[in-house]
């Protein structure tokens, strides 16, 4: 699936490089469907996330695909805070997916869109974290 140009999106995403963690859950309980996989998070707005992932299969469910083809599986992004915080945890939307030979970052890179988009002051949060 192409990534979309600069036009579609709602509005301009910030670059920003931290890592972060993603995994499946299922149903509205969010009841927890695979293990954390390290990602990095290469751009965020208020209402998507780029992201950079070196695996892409949780077992035999495509992190990407699987959620885009159930109402019951829900992908999640995990924000590790500063170190006395719980980390935060959003459930996201894959909107697309792209493999990339990039010899600094994960190949594979997919973009999210929030379910909500993000309070200004969530992303100014995070924006604020060490990267």
């Amino acid at each position: 699936m192409p990534m979309p140009d600069r036009e579609r999106r709602q509005e301009d995403r910030d670059v920003s490089l931290r890592k972060i963690g993603v995994f499946l859950s299922q149903g509205n309980n969010g009841l927890v469907a695979s293990q954390v996989f390290d990602g990095i998070l290469t751009s965020i707005s208020r209402h998507g996330a780029g992201i950079a992932l070196a695996e892409i299969m949780a077992d035999r469910t495509h992190l990407v695909y699987g959620p885009m083809g159930s109402d019951d599986l829900r992908l999640n992004i995990v924000f590790p805070l500063l170190d006395q915080e719980p980390p935060l945890t959003l459930p996201v939307r894959p909107v697309w997916l792209q493999k990339i030979q990039d010899e600094e970052l994960p190949p594979f890179r997919l973009g999210v869109e929030f379910l909500t988009p993000l309070p200004a002051t969530i992303l100014q949060r995070l924006n604020r974290l060490p990267r």
